[in-house]
């Protein structure tokens, strides 16, 4: 049995890090690939070593470009690769460009697609993410369900792979090496390198089309931060930076502008910090499991078991909203449950299903 594994950003690499060392526990044949979505050492090369997973087999070098330039790319590319040596289980995790190009190369080779973190809706197909993800599911031989609610909307969707929940990867990453997210002197140290000596401060993340690229709401938002009493970190997305530098927002005083930092530093900040304002999809659910409470800059999101256990709240940048949801969640106190992404062995099931030749290419491809 062969194994490809597809990547593109960041996030993929991080949930899919502890489906790599399960195949490689098993000694099973895997191929690493990364499409270079992510191209900085920062975004993905950092991460790579930081959770000591081997480098990729291959690189894509895709880099920067639209939405079409990318999937485009990276079908040409990543076909070239697999017609030299075509594997039984094509993973892709996500819902990026890199996760549909991937896939659709998959369908198109009759190879059997298996879709890690199937099944996330936010019923917004406005979102290129969630139109990416519905393409995927809906072509994918195998479902990896992270929760009960995604299998349930893979099911009402009647999808024809296979559905398996088998929890979250990235929980696998919480529960089994718990020294990337609690070393209190990793977030000290590096507070002490910016010399930022504040003990209360929230954490920012923004880098959506929606947020960023909307230069009035872009605005709104940076002001309504401004109005806080508190000091915020900001690792700011390259596209998010890019935007500030052809602009003329202000960046208010109590916002700390700085490079991203590694993921370990990431999660070891956010877990200090007394509130997350983001408009991510992941740290959604890190900062679920490690109990900081979330203000989320968007009108929907595929992450609903956190709003579900109040650790989470949707906000407007119009308005008063924002500022609204920020002084109801900030600092509060939380005690997740982090069961409802599983028992920390997703990654194991997943092994143990391939393993099995449960998974098969005419569970999506032949029509009775």
């Amino acid at each position: 049995m062969q194994v490809v594994v597809v990547t593109g950003t960041r996030p993929q690499i991080i949930k899919t890090a502890p489906l790599l060392l399960a195949l490689e526990k098993k000694n099973l044949v895997y191929s690493f690939i990364h499409t270079g979505q992510h191209y900085s050492y920062e975004m993905a090369a950092q991460v790579i070593e930081r959770l000591d997973i081997r480098e990729p087999d291959y690189n894509l070098e895709i880099g920067s470009g639209t939405n079409s330039y990318q999937t485009y790319e990276i079908i040409r590319r990543l076909s070239d690769i697999l017609e030299q040596n075509r594997p039984d289980y094509l993973i892709v995790p996500g819902d990026t460009n890199s996760a549909l190009a991937a896939a659709l190369v998959g369908f198109k080779m009759d190879i059997a697609t298996c879709h890690l973190e199937a099944g996330l809706r936010s019923n917004d197909m406005r979102m290129q993410e969630e139109v990416n993800r519905r393409l995927i599911d809906h072509g994918s031989a195998a479902l990896f369900a992270p929760t009960k609610t995604a299998a349930a909307n893979l099911k009402s969707e009647n999808v024809r792979g296979s559905i398996f929940q088998t929890g979250d990867t990235m929980y696998d990453l919480f529960k089994n090496r718990p020294s990337l997210f609690q070393d209190k002197f990793s977030s000290s140290e590096f507070l002490k390198s910016i010399e930022f000596e504040s003990e209360s401060f929230a954490i920012l993340t923004l880098h959506r089309r929606e947020n960023v690229n909307n230069i009035s709401r872009l605005k709104s938002i940076m002001d309504t931060l401004g109005t806080l009493d508190f000091e915020i970190i900001f690792p700011i997305h390259p596209r998010t930076k890019r935007i500030f530098e052809e602009t003329s927002i202000i960046q208010p005083q109590n916002v700390r502008v700085i490079a991203p930092v590694s993921y370990d530093v990431m999660m070891n900040l956010v877990g200090d910090s007394k509130l997350l304002v983001t408009d991510s999809g992941g740290l959604q659910k890190e900062a679920y499991l490690l109990n900081t409470p979330c203000v989320t800059i968007r009108d929907n999101t595929e992450w609903v078991e956190t709003l579900h256990a109040g650790a989470n709240v949707l906000a407007s940048p119009i308005g008063g909203d924002l500022l609204t949801k920020i002084e109801k969640m900030w600092g509060r106190e939380l005690n997740n449950d982090a069961t409802v992404y599983g028992n920390g062995n997703a990654s194991e099931k997943i092994v143990n299903i391939l393993s099995s030749g449960e998974v098969k290419i005419q569970s999506y491809n032949m029509i009775s």
